[in-house]
């Protein structure tokens, strides 16, 4: 059995995928596959650039595996396509905007062989990068299991590209909800937090290039959430009223601070009330909000 299966999901210009595949080419664990699959609609100029970096790559190496949609679906359906096709122990998830550190690979991978069933995978901290400057780095990372940052949308995990899990547990939880456009990690991570753990490697392993192409607008923004929330109505009514009012300010206040950057003080006002209908607001998120309108006034 292969080690590792990297599925590599690309959309959109292929500003960065270059870099993503050498990335995996560079590792020092060997015993790996790559399945790129491509999710754009066929003709259009992102797949035909895709196609001549990918073509560049098969050239020069038998570890690829190409797979191209019909027509675009969405990021979680690119992640099930690549996941029924992956032939390895483990999966490691990799958008096309990231990048691996050389020894990510083996890392999770030595990781994970020492770790118990409990565990399904493995997780890392991440450098964050705008137009090539380092502007975050995030290692603080820890085991456990975070079911309620993850309700809440606070988890920081940092990005898809970041989760090294076993593949039967994958196939256990039947992949990625399709039905998801975006909070399609958070989805999937609740329902792995709901059976395991996360184990935790406190090192920069991943790069993250944080260039914001593909963010929503704040009434899809709201849709998603409303949609995500609802899903998970059950499990959150079980929690304690304070971590479930915990999970619906974290939300509201997201959707509120997405609406003052784009000017829209109408939505960001409600979902500033109701934020703080759910927890009245202390000095700490009075400040934060203090803080975030005034950045943004002197953006306008």
């Amino acid at each position: 059995m292969t080690k590792v299966s990297v599925i590599i999901t690309t959309y959109g210009m292929p500003v960065f995928l270059n870099k993503a595949i050498e990335s995996v080419f560079n590792q020092t664990l060997i015993d790996l596959e790559i399945i790129i699959v491509d999710d754009n609609d066929p003709h259009t100029e992102a797949r035909i650039l895709t196609e001549k970096i990918v073509q560049k790559h098969i050239k020069s190496s038998k570890k690829i595996i190409y797979l191209k949609h019909k027509k675009n679906k969405n990021g979680a359906a690119a992640r099930n396509t690549g996941i029924a096709a992956a032939k390895g122990k483990y999966i490691s998830f990799l958008d096309n905007d990231d990048e691996y550190a050389p020894q990510r690979m083996e890392k999770c991978y030595t990781v994970m062989q020492q770790s118990t069933e409990e565990y399904a995978g493995v997780y890392t901290g991440c450098e964050f990068k705008r137009n090539g400057k380092t502007y975050h780095i995030h290692k603080k990372v820890k085991e456990g299991n975070f079911m309620l940052e993850t309700l809440a949308g606070t988890f920081m995990f940092s990005t898809g590209s970041n989760i090294f899990i076993r593949k039967n547990v994958v196939e256990e939880l039947n992949g990625f909800d399709e039905s998801f456009l975006r909070h399609q990690d958070y989805e999937f991570l609740v329902r792995l937090f709901e059976k395991y753990n996360l184990k935790a490697i406190a090192e920069v392993l991943l790069v993250k290039n944080n260039e914001n192409f593909n963010l929503p607008v704040v009434k899809k923004m709201i849709q998603i959430k409303d949609k995500y929330l609802s899903k998970f109505d059950s499990v959150i009514k079980k929690m304690s009223l304070e971590n479930q009012n915990f999970i619906f300010e974290s939300h509201y206040i997201s959707i509120a601070e997405q609406a003052l950057k784009i000017n829209n003080k109408t939505i960001s006002k409600e979902y500033y009330k109701k934020a703080n209908y759910y927890r009245k607001a202390d000095l700490k998120t009075k400040l934060r909000k203090f803080a975030f309108r005034l950045l943004n006034l002197v953006k306008l």
